[in-house]
């Protein structure tokens, strides 16, 4: 009974261990929007992966695959092709500055 109790406790040990380096090697997108209106939303394109946001308190945050992304930033829920090709590495977070919208 004892080394059944021992071993779960490892495993379990283990499976915590996995899923926190896991989380410290997450890969984002930030960034910050200056706009005069309240409803921004910024989306994130990659191949048949896309993402929406709101923009919320200046601020945006999304938690992506690696790889090549078109961020759009928009004051409507429609978005046009313009936009801002990133390369986003591995385990990084690619902070794109303050986008300012007229």
């Amino acid at each position: 009974m004892d080394k059944t109790v021992a071993t779960l406790i490892g495993i379990i040990g283990v499976v915590i261990g996995l899923h926190a380096t896991r989380a410290m090697q997450e890969t984002n997108i930030t960034g910050k929007v200056f706009s005069a209106r309240d409803s921004v939303w910024v989306y994130a394109v990659s191949g048949k992966d896309s993402l929406k946001t709101m923009v919320n308190n200046g601020k945006f945050r999304f938690t992506v695959k690696p790889g090549s992304w078109k961020v759009m930033v928009t004051e409507n829920k429609l978005f046009n092709d313009d936009g801002k090709l990133v390369e986003v590495v591995e385990g990084s977070t690619l902070d794109m500055g303050t986008i300012i919208l007229n």
